[in-house]
């Protein structure tokens, strides 16, 4: 009997996979289609085999909305494997839905070539164990119950006989109660006129509180014992444009700024906790769409028997306090980051203050014990006397004299302005204040100057002279263009060391010139002319446009080019990656002349940047794959928290998604680098309209923002054919850039303009504007605008967007004025 006799059949197979314990299921494709799943597994989904064939949605209806679905779509695509242990699920059994608990499996099998072929899924039913857990806490809790009751039995019997010894005492105090009766009933009558008149009198004092609330201009609310508003007075609705209505049933705590409304809510809630008074300052949304800076103080009330009433608060606008303390402190920054010498002195002339370029000018560490006079170079202090006791008899100056750095010994030359400081109100000199620019150079320009004017005089003299030298300077000129024709050569020699060749174009007739190491490199022959169209064979056919379009930049507008791209050597194959860069010259009249520049070899340091893309897509890869079960985790967290109405949690558990989310958005933006420059991230184009996906963005974008107001204009309705997803990609990135860079309250409008041959779109923001300096680098690969790196980023959306709208064959570019705000452009071809 041959040994493949021995094995069994599918069906065979199948039959003993239906009789393993273990519920096992087997799913192909991104829904879960069932491919198989033993009797174990049918039996814990409340199914029968006619689910086989269908996804994993269409067989269980009521996992939507559970987190499994999107779990299999994730190891399908990723390979992953997701597990978890007494985890909760939904499932409808005999037409009823019921609560089971799971240990899990769904494990990604691939084959040879590292390529999900399909899902194992593995179940066991612990629903069970997890129920009995919780039966035995249960038990235990009712345990430690009877055994407190049986220590309040043992009590009990304890008092009843103290009770007994009690009653004798209770007849003799019910004859002391009978006549105390009388007495309560007379004192009853006179405690309810006393209630009456309280009543009345409270009655009066909240009519006077609110009279006096309501005529106020200090904001002024209560809240009760559990924390809801219960009043807010006009000023509260001048401010915020809500009648009281809609203050009393809007979250107050929305109308917070968010950078205010953690820290002010943790005081709040503390205060609340100990039941304290509190105060703290925060910047409420107003009804012209900005924010107002109030102070804000909050007393504990209390009923009269002691208990807790809430709390009545009082705030006051302090904006323009918080302005004139913002300036001050963009003015102590500007004077900290000031070059010049700026210092402030007391009467007595110590030094009270100077800024860091004044204290490194004089190569000190502090000011301690030092006076004005102790930065003026010592053969110029009987002027600094003098002009000194002159500002004290209230005369300013300006004079220029030399302070110095006492570590090297050397004076340096300073504008002197000196003024007085005087107090507002008795108009009496209390300081010395100096704002000095340092002039060294000019002083040593002033003084070589006059030198060359001496100097000018000796050549006068020397000019008679230098006639009988030119015939000498003649011969001595042909002998340095020898001299210069050898340095010609030696540079030429010192390019090609350095693994450089130069090329040249002719504008007019379109002739090539090249160096023998370019030659060499592209597999030329070096004994002909180089002709565009060999070259144009061992360039990348990928890289023809690119080459093309800054050739002809260049003979068109005179620009300068800075290109990379691969080489194919035409004799042996070999791939290089080389660095072109060129620059036209022109005549006097503005005419081409020659368009030349160096190739340069660069494969060495390409190969590092893409070893280094291939490491960087590697652990964002990884990366994905634990942060996939987190989120995976955190949904199912998310439902047991919403099942259990722990709101808590359930902040907490948002916050986490949130959070989850960014970081997904960032690996998946390293990824996406690395596949663009490594050649793997594919343009995959279809048809769609421009306009709903348009909607859709901005439609996702208001999930997460509501700070701002997003304004989509009337559109061109275009079918264009692109890569849907990318496209959107870019559209959204623009728009969380305008929203980065953006106050709130103000607007983001999207637009969309159609052309003959293109359609062109929009995103305008009211923001903080793009320096000149930076637009050029804005779309570069890791660029940040200087001075805002208070705000999150990589420097890669820009980049990825630019890359993907060129391998669509449009434009992108921006336009921007600092402090009123940019507008993104981008055009993609019609069909």
């Amino acid at each position: 009997m041959s040994q493949s006799s021995h094995l069994l059949s599918n069906d065979q197979l199948i039959e003993v996979f239906n009789l393993t314990h273990t519920a096992t299921a087997v799913h192909v494709g991104e829904t879960a289609i069932i491919q198989a799943a033993n009797d174990a597994m049918l039996k814990i989904w409340g199914k029968d085999r006619s689910v086989i064939g269908k996804s994993l949605e269409e067989a269980l209806p009521e996992l939507k909305g559970q987190p499994f679905i999107d779990m299999f779509r994730k190891v399908w695509l990723e390979g992953l494997v997701i597990s978890g242990k007494d985890t909760a699920a939904d499932l409808e059994i005999d037409g009823k839905l019921q609560t089971f608990y799971f240990d899990f499996e769904y494990r990604a099998i691939k084959n040879d070539e590292g390529k999900t072929i399909c899902i194992l899924h593995t179940a066991i039913d612990v629903s069970e164990r997890v129920l009995r857990k919780e039966a035995i806490e249960r038990a235990q809790e009712k345990e430690e119950a009877l055994q407190r009751e049986q220590a309040l039995n043992e009590e009990l019997a304890a008092t009843v006989e103290e009770l007994a010894a009690t009653n004798e005492e209770l007849v003799a105090t019910n004859e002391e109660l009978q006549e105390t009766q009388e007495t309560l009933h007379v004192l009853n009558n006179e405690l309810e006129l006393r209630v009456i008149e309280r009543f009345n009198q409270l009655s009066e004092s909240e009519k006077r509180f609110k009279t006096m609330a309501e005529g106020t201009d200090i904001f002024i609310g209560v809240g009760d014992e559990s924390g809801n508003a219960v009043y807010f007075n006009k000023s509260w609705t001048d401010l915020t444009g809500k009648s009281t209505e809609d203050l009393l049933n809007y979250g107050w705590a929305d109308l917070i700024h968010p950078e205010d409304r953690d820290k002010y809510l943790s005081i709040y809630l503390k205060a609340f906790e100990s039941k304290k008074a509190f105060k703290g300052e925060l910047r409420i949304f107003d009804k012209n769409g900005g924010y107002r800076w109030l102070l804000a103080s909050a007393t504990p009330r209390f009923h009269t028997n002691g208990s807790f009433a809430g709390y009545i608060s009082s705030c006051v606008d302090i904006t323009e306090r918080k302005l004139i303390e913002l300036e001050r402190l963009n003015l102590s920054k500007l004077i900290e980051a000031s070059s010049e010498f700026i210092g402030l002195a007391e009467l007595d002339l110590s030094i009270q203050y100077l800024n860091p370029a004044a204290l490194t000018k004089l190569g000190w560490t502090s000011t301690t014990n030092r006076t004005i006079l102790d930065c003026v170079f010592p053969e110029d202090r009987p002027i600094a006397e003098r002009l000194l006791l002159g500002i004290l008899k209230n005369r300013n100056f300006r004079e220029e004299i030399r302070f110095w750095n006492e570590k090297t010994g050397k004076p340096f030359w300073i504008e002197w302005n000196g003024f007085t400081i005087k107090n507002q109100d008795t108009n009496e000199v209390i300081a010395i204040a100096t704002v000095s620019p340092d002039i060294t150079e000019r002083k040593i320009y002033q003084e070589e100057l006059q030198g060359i004017n001496m100097e000018m005089a000796a050549a006068n003299e020397e000019l008679a002279t230098t006639n009988e030298e030119l015939a000498q300077t003649h011969e001595d000129l042909v002998q340095y263009t020898n001299k210069l024709a050898d340095s010609e050569e030696k540079l030429r020699q010192a390019i090609e060391t350095g693994k450089m060749g130069t090329w040249s174009i002719n504008p007019n007739t379109l002739e090539i010139t090249m160096s023998n190491f370019v030659k060499e490199l592209l597999g030329l022959p070096l004994d002909k002319p180089a002709e565009m169209e060999a070259i144009m064979q061992s360039i990348n056919p990928d890289y023809h446009d690119m080459v093309n379009n800054a050739l002809k930049s260049a003979l068109a507008d005179h620009s300068s080019s800075d290109t990379e791209y691969p080489v194919n050597n035409l004799i042996t194959g070999e791939e290089k990656w080389v660095k072109a860069t060129g620059r036209v010259f022109v005549d006097q009249h503005g005419n081409a002349t020659e368009y030349s520049g160096l190739f340069i070899d660069i494969t060495e340091r390409k190969l590092d940047e893409l070893r280094k893309n291939d490491f960087i897509g590697m652990v964002s890869h990884e990366l994905k794959t634990p942060l996939t079960a987190i989120n995976g985790f955190v949904q199912v967290l998310q439902r047991k928290a919403k099942k259990d109405e722990d709101s808590y949690t359930i902040v907490a558990l948002d916050k986490t998604h949130s959070q989850i989310r960014k970081m997904t958005t960032m690996i998946n933006g390293f990824l996406n680098v690395s596949r663009l420059e490594s050649g793997k991230l594919l343009i995959q184009k279809t048809d769609f309209n421009l306009d709903t996906l348009l909607k859709e963005t901005i439609e996702e974008t208001y999930i997460s923002q509501s700070s701002h107001q997003i304004i989509l204009n009337p559109t061109c309705g275009v079918t264009i054919n692109a890569d849907r997803d990318k496209i959107g990609n870019v559209i959204s990135n623009l728009i969380s850039n305008s929203l980065k860079y953006s106050d709130n309250g103000t607007n983001i409008e999207v637009s969309c303009t159609l052309h003959e041959t293109m359609v062109e779109v929009q995103i305008r923001d009211e923001g903080i504007g793009i320096k000149p300096e930076d637009i050029d680098k804005l779309f570069e690969r890791y660029y940040r605008v200087q001075g805002n790196h208070t705000i999150s980023g990589f420097g890669i959306g820009l980049y990825l967007s630019a890359e993907i709208i060129e391998r669509h064959n449009g434009k992108i570019w921006v336009e921007s004025e600092e402090g009123k705000g940019s507008v993104f452009h981008f055009t993609l071809p019609l069909k």
